[in-house]
């Protein structure tokens, strides 16, 4: 039996991936760049100055970056940069919260990104604990986020299980020793990943719906 559940959170507790990405795409196009989802995928996961990086790379300069953000945070002021659950989040956090499981959170963003979001959806308080990137000096794929978020639970990995979207989130989760659930989000994970998960499932209501009857076993 487990005693807690670690989660990512964007693409796999709120659908925000998708909405961040069309954003940049618009905006790149602004000024003449076709930025495609492939690009896009290369991000998710890494911590803000990883990304940071990589993107400007991507747009060939520190101007087209800026630029780019920018329009992107235009683009998500409309929605107050709150973004929907995704199926089966809320259920099984509260699923959880009945069997006296611990649920937390180890997500590359930054915390204020992390409690605005999670606030607005209404699950920040089934969370004991918050883990960001910026708390680490090594981002995902590297496990020093999931370490850290071990060490505030004050448990060890085999008491735990992780949910990830991202190939190298559950990279950074398996590198942690945890049992890895893998729910993709806009890329399905590789092969070595998908052999080093417990599971990969179709959405988090899915595990929920097949896994609800075994409680005290596996989750």
């Amino acid at each position: 039996m487990i005693k807690a559940a670690i989660f990512d959170m964007d693409g796999l507790l709120i659908d925000s991936e998708r909405i961040i990405m069309q954003g940049c795409i618009q905006a790149a196009a602004t000024i003449g760049i076709t930025y495609t989802q492939a690009e896009y995928v290369e991000l998710v996961g890494r911590v803000w100055a990883d990304s940071t990086r990589l993107m400007t790379q991507q747009l060939g300069s520190e101007e087209n970056f800026q630029h780019v953000m920018q329009g992107l945070n235009t683009y998500l002021d409309a929605c107050n940069h709150v973004f929907p659950l995704k199926p089966g989040a809320h259920k099984l956090l509260q699923f959880y919260q009945s069997q006296g499981i611990i649920c937390s959170v180890a997500s590359s963003s930054p915390i204020p990104h992390i409690t605005h979001r999670l606030s607005h959806t209404g699950v920040l308080d089934y969370f004991s604990h918050v883990t960001s990137g910026q708390e680490v000096s090594r981002g995902k794929p590297n496990p020093d986020i999931y370490l850290l978020a071990l060490q505030k639970l004050g448990l060890q990995a085999h008491e735990c299980i992780a949910f990830e979207d991202s190939e190298l989130g559950a990279q950074a989760a398996i590198a942690a020793g945890l049992r890895v659930v893998v729910v993709p989000d806009l890329r399905q994970p590789s092969d070595l990943v998908r052999s080093q998960s417990h599971q990969v499932v179709e959405s988090l209501e899915h595990w929920l719906q097949n896994h609800a009857a075994l409680a005290g076993c596996i989750i």
